[in-house]
Formats: structure tokens, sequence, C-alpha cells
């Protein structure tokens, strides 16, 4: 049996996946996760810190700052609270309702 995607561009592959529940949900935690990475990284160069920097202030390592500016660290809010403070600003999250229950 063959690849059902062969020949699929990635977007007509991705609608197709995202009709499935549970790849759903990973995709979009993925995607919150790499949108909170972006943010701490913008607010990291704006506030002219390196991730040396950033670190010390948070009493981590370089390597830790890293994995949270790429995405692949599963953050607490404390932990987003606590980088804001560190770049010398405050965390407000909010819910985004985008369907009926």
């Amino acid at each position: 049996m063959g690849n059902k995607h062969r020949g699929s561009s990635v977007r007509e592959w991705l609608n197709e996946e995202l009709k499935d529940p549970e790849f759903r949900k990973g995709f979009e935690q993925a995607r919150a996760r790499q949108r909170m990475a972006q943010q701490i990284y913008d607010a990291r160069k704006r506030a002219g810190l390196s991730q040396p920097e950033l670190a010390r202030r948070l009493h981590t390592s370089q390597a830790a700052i890293s994995r949270m500016e790429s995405g692949g660290q599963n953050m607490t809010i404390d932990l987003i609270d606590s980088i804001a403070r560190a770049l010398g600003g405050r965390f407000e999250g909010h819910i985004v309702r985008d369907r009926k229950l």
C-alpha cells in the first residue's frame, strides 16, 4: 500500500491530519509553545540581553534559555512570569475561545 499523501502539498496533508482530534490537540499545543518561545526571544532581544545574561538573571543555564526559545521546553506560568520579570516586564496571559463547546 502506498503513501496516501504522496503528491499532496504540505497544506493539503496538514488539513487532512488536523481532522484527527488527537493530532489537532498536539499540533495546537506545539504551536502555542512555539508562539511563547518566539515572544521570549523577541522580548530578550528588545531588552538587549544575551542568552547567558538572561540565564544569570533566572539562575539557570544558557542551554535552558536556548530550549525555551526554541519551543523545546514545556513551561509553567510561573516560569513564564519569572522570564517576563527578568526582562523588565510582566506576563499577561489570555484565553482565546475559538469554537463552541
